[in-house]
């Protein structure tokens, strides 16, 4: 935990610093901070809207704790971009958020993400704890995908397949992004991940979908003008944008759910939507 502490305090120190000047460069820019969950349909999203508008938008993409305490720390951005509606309560709560300003995105649902062909013959989440494998999860401290990964381990493996399939993580990845990263390069057999990264990385990934009575909850991600933002009639601008039927298009695209009916269609129930998971002390890093 102190490592995790030293490091962010550096990160935040630097992206102080550099968001400072990207401001001080023009008024027609806009600072977003997105969870890494939804980089790939934002790029996109992104370069359309600043072809059509020639407003600059800087990104940035980090788990959702990483965001929390750049948020927090810096005071400065615009836009607020997370993958659960519990997530926006909790910025709400602590004054970041304008509640009124919050409109849904894409819903994503857990599941297991494996190399293309399955060469480790991977089939269920039981699979996941036999010996020998090589398995990533986030970091359940700061990353979305990495609290719903531990609880989804927690119900529904015995302690000995939950110990084994612990033995079997490598690495805790610090946004989704990079957890992505280690299968697509093979560093791991699988990852605990989101149903659409088969549409990220079509060639590559592969994804095995969990018995509907094994999943807990969704995501939902959602958008939000930030408390601090001085620039919120064009934040307004970007949050209509990105909820638009033309935004929606590259969401489909990347293979997230346009609904919770749809979502619920996928897995084969209902679920609910968001809803926040106290992580057990014994996965929290010292």
């Amino acid at each position: 935990m102190r490592r995790i502490t030293i490091l962010l305090v550096i990160i935040l120190i630097v992206f102080s610093f550099v968001s400072e000047q990207a401001y001080a460069a023009g008024t027609d820019e806009l600072m977003v901070f997105c969870g890494a969950a939804f980089k790939r349909p934002i790029e996109d999203v992104v370069e359309l809207f600043q072809t059509k508008t020639g407003i600059k938008v800087n990104m940035v993409y980090a788990g959702i704790g990483t965001l929390f305490s750049q948020m927090l720390f810096t005071k400065q951005g615009d836009i607020f971009i997370a993958p659960s509606p519990d997530i926006m309560e909790k910025a709400t709560t602590k004054g970041l958020l304008i509640k009124s300003s919050v409109k849904n995105l894409g819903y994503v649902v857990p599941c297991i993400n494996i190399i293309k062909s399955n060469p480790k013959n991977i089939k269920t989440l039981k699979d996941l704890a036999r010996p020998g494998l090589k398995i990533a999860i986030g970091n359940p401290e700061l990353v979305y995908i990495g609290a719903l990964a531990v609880e989804l381990i927690e119900k529904n493996l015995t302690m000995e397949e939950k110990n084994s399939f612990r033995a079997n993580i490598v690495t805790f990845a610090e946004d989704f992004n990079k957890l992505s990263t280690y299968l697509v390069f093979r560093q791991v057999d699988a990852i605990i991940g989101f149903h659409y990264l088969e549409g990220w990385y079509p060639d590559k990934v592969e994804t095995i979908k969990l018995k509907p009575d094994q999943i807990q909850r969704i995501g939902s991600g959602q958008i939000g003008i930030l408390n601090n933002s001085n620039k919120k009639e064009l934040s307004q601008k970007f949050v209509d944008f990105v909820t638009s039927d033309e935004a929606k298009k590259i969401f489909h695209k990347y293979k997230y759910f346009g609904s919770p009916d749809e979502a619920f269609l996928w897995i084969g129930d209902k679920k609910p939507v968001g809803g926040e998971y106290l992580i057990p002390k014994d996965w929290i890093k010292k």
